[in-house]
C-alpha cells in the first residue's frame, strides 16, 4: 500500500484526498498547507472540495493539516500529490524537498505538463536532482496534460503525417468549482479584466506548454517564446449567475485563449473557451494531413473530476517510469483503475 501526502489543500487537493482514501491500495499520510486557517482541522472540515461530493457510508478521516513537510514525510509516505500552484517556479521549491525527502511527486501544477517551455535551466536542474534521488516528478492533469495535448498526440497515432493540429474546448464554467470562475475573471468590468491581464493575474495557465507537450509528441520542438497567445474576455449579453454573483449583461463571463505555433509545414491550434453560461460546451480535436481525423466529446471533460481521476491514476504508474522529471508523454494509458479493486 502507498502512503500518500496532499501539499496543498483547495478544492483540487481536497478532493484528491477523499479519492485517495477511496483507493484500496493508497493510504493518506498526511495533509499540508501554509494556510493559518487550515492547521489543525480534519479533511471533513476544509469545506467543498470540487465537484465530489464526500460518501455520506466512509468513516470520517482522523489526520489534520499541518504546515510541515518534515513532520508528514517521516510518516511512511511514498507519494506526494502537490496542488499549490499553476507556476512552476513556485511549485519547483516544494518538489525539491519533496524529492530529497525520498517522495515520488505528482503535480497539477499547470506549467509543469512541459517546464521547459518557459522555466527549461530550472526544469533541468529538478531533472538531475530527481535522477539523482531516484524519483519520479510528473506534471499532470486534464487541461494542460489531457484534451488539447497528450489526447491529442493518441489521436495522431492513426496517421503517418500530420499537417496540423486543431484543438478546441469549449467549458461551461458555471458548472465548475468558484475558485475557478474567479479565475476566469466572471463578474469583472471590462477594464479590471484588462488591468489583471496586464499583470497577468487573470486567464487560463499552461495553454503554451500544452503547445509544447503535443509539438513534442509529434516530433518537433517549441522554441520558448515562439508560442503566439491571446487572451480575451467574455462579455455576458444576458444576466447569468454565478458562483461569485450574478453577471450583468455588458459584465466579463469568462475568456478565450488561444494559442498558435507554425513550423516546417505543420501547425498547432489550441482555442479555449471558458464561460459562465457557455452554450453548446464541447472538446473537438482534428488533425490535418493526408488522411484527416475528427473527434468530439460533447459537452466537454469535466475538468475538476478529470483532474483529479488523472492524478490518481497516474499514481499507480509512477514506479515504472524512469527517474526524473517525466511527462505525459512518458506515461503508457493509463485507464481507470475503479474503486474496489487492488
Amino acid at each position: 500500500m502507498l502512503g500518500v501526502i496532499i501539499v496543498g489543500l483547495g478544492p483540487i487537493g481536497v478532493a484528491c484526498a477523499r479519492a485517495v482514501l477511496e483507493e484500496s491500495d493508497l493510504k493518506l499520510v498526511a495533509l499540508i498547507d501554509q494556510d493559518q486557517t487550515k492547521l489543525g482541522k480534519t479533511l471533513d472540515q476544509l469545506g467543498e472540495s470540487s465537484d465530489q461530493e464526500q460518501d455520506p457510508d466512509e468513516e470520517p478521516c482522523p489526520i489534520r493539516v499541518t504546515s510541515s513537510i518534515d513532520d508528514a514525510s517521516a510518516r511512511d509516505a511514498q507519494v506526494a500529490i502537490v496542488t499549490t500552484t499553476s507556476r512552476f517556479d513556485v511549485a519547483s521549491v516544494t518538489i525539491t524537498e519533496l524529492v530529497a525527502r525520498g517522495l515520488h511527486v505528482i503535480s497539477s501544477c499547470e506549467e509543469m505538463v512541459w517546464p521547459w517551455y518557459q522555466h527549461d535551466a530550472l526544469a533541468q536542474k529538478l531533472d538531475a536532482h530527481a535522477t539523482a534521488a531516484g524519483k519520479v516528478v510528473l506534471g499532470t492533469g486534464v487541461n494542460p496534460g489531457f484534451v488539447m495535448d497528450s489526447l491529442a498526440v493518441t489521436l495522431a497515432s492513426v496517421v503517418r503525417r500530420a499537417t496540423g493540429v486543431r484543438c478546441t474546448r469549449r467549458v461551461q464554467a458555471g458548472t465548475r468549482r468558484r475558485a475557478l470562475q474567479a479565475k476566469i475573471g466572471a463578474t469583472l468590468r471590462i477594464d479590471r479584466f484588462a488591468e489583471l491581464k496586464s499583470q497577468k493575474k487573470i486567464g487560463h495557465v499552461g495553454l503554451p506548454e500544452s503547445v509544447a507537450l503535443l509539438a513534442a509528441g509529434l516530433g518537433y520542438r517549441v522554441e520558448p517564446g515562439s508560442v503566439v497567445e491571446t487572451l480575451d474576455p467574455v462579455i455576458a449579453t444576458t444576466a447569468t449567475p454565478s458562483a461569485i454573483g450574478l453577471i450583468e449583461p455588458g459584465l466579463v463571463s469568462g475568456i478565450h485563449n488561444t494559442a498558435t505555433w507554425y513550423s516546417r509545414g505543420f501547425s498547432v491550434t489550441l482555442d479555449l473557451w471558458m464561460a459562465v453560461g457557455l452554450p453548446d460546451p464541447k472538446d473537438v480535436l482534428e488533425i490535418e494531413g493526408p488522411v484527416q481525423l475528427h473527434m468530439k466529446i460533447p459537452g466537454s471533460i469535466p475538468g475538476d473530476s478529470a483532474t483529479v481521476a488523472i492524478i490518481i491514476n497516474a499514481i499507480h504508474r509512477l514506479s515504472s517510469l524512469s527517474p526524473g522529471l517525466r511527462t505525459m508523454l512518458d506515461v503508457p494509458p493509463l485507464g481507470c483503475r475503479g474503486r474496489d479493486r487492488a
